[in-house]
């Protein structure tokens, strides 16, 4: 007598499959651990320059830390966003994107603006002070507040897309 068992009842799943809640709720896991670097890492750089001895750096040294992260974002924040227009290129012609996809491409951008924070707060540590370095690393970080995931994406869009008044992004 011979006994088959379903691949899904045996507890094996394959890997490609990732329903939208499952992509959502990862996406949040990431969002928040993202979020939360940036955050621990302008505590340590703020406890480490007020214990710091020395004297500043030069303020040469200052604005090249100060525009070589404003560069970093300038750039790359264009280029993540751009990378995602195309990894989300379904939703634009109205099919829904893959979840698997959606979390790719929101990881993207928000590590684009992670790394440009980073690299400002690394100026911080580099310059030993907290001015100007610190304004890019908050801009990077307001920017990526504003890019939370809302898994829009991963729905097919409703009503008609041609007409405005019609068209409805799914909730």
């Amino acid at each position: 007598m011979a006994v088959s068992i379903p691949v899904q009842t045996a507890g094996h799943r394959q890997h490609s499959q990732l329903s939208p809640s499952a992509a959502l709720r990862q996406a949040w896991v990431w969002y928040l651990i993202l979020g939360f670097i940036p955050f621990a890492v302008t505590l340590a750089v703020i406890g480490a320059s007020s214990y710091r001895e020395g004297a500043q750096a030069t303020l040469h040294v200052k604005s090249a830390w100060f525009l070589g992260a404003i560069l970093f974002e300038l750039i790359a924040g264009p280029i993540a966003f751009t990378i995602r227009s195309r990894l989300f290129r379904s939703y634009w012609e109205g099919q829904a994107v893959a979840p698997r996809t959606y979390l790719h491409g929101m990881i993207i951008v928000w590590m684009a603006f992670e790394l440009g924070g980073l690299l400002s707060l690394l100026g911080c540590l580099m310059s030993n002070s907290l001015v100007p370095c610190l304004l890019p690393a908050m801009g990077a970080f307001m920017f990526f507040a504003s890019v939370y995931p809302n898994g829009r994406a991963m729905h097919r869009p409703t009503g008609n897309t041609d007409d405005p008044e019609i068209y409805q992004e799914p909730r």
